[in-house]
């Protein structure tokens, strides 16, 4: 997988029994590459970083950070709901 050669990050959007759909950068731009490219037990939602010859390696850290942001709003608009 090419990549533009600075570090980007990528979320796995879906995945399929053969290929999976990538999320790229800020743009999250599209891009579909083949499940076994990807990171053994990667899963949706998943982030990826993409090393500067286009390796995807796992990012448990922004998968974590992700998570925790999605969680805060999710509560907060169940806190504001009416």
């Amino acid at each position: 997988m090419k990549n533009s050669g600075k570090n980007e990050y990528a979320v796995i959007d879906t995945i399929s029994t053969d290929l999976a759909t990538l999320l790229i950068g800020d743009d999250e731009k599209e891009r579909i590459v083949e499940v076994r490219l990807l990171p053994e037990g990667s899963r949706e939602g998943d982030w990826l970083k993409l090393d500067d010859e286009g390796n995807l390696i796992p990012a448990p850290d922004k998968t974590g950070e992700r998570k925790k942001e999605i969680r805060r709003k999710l509560d907060w608009l169940r806190e504001n709901k009416n």
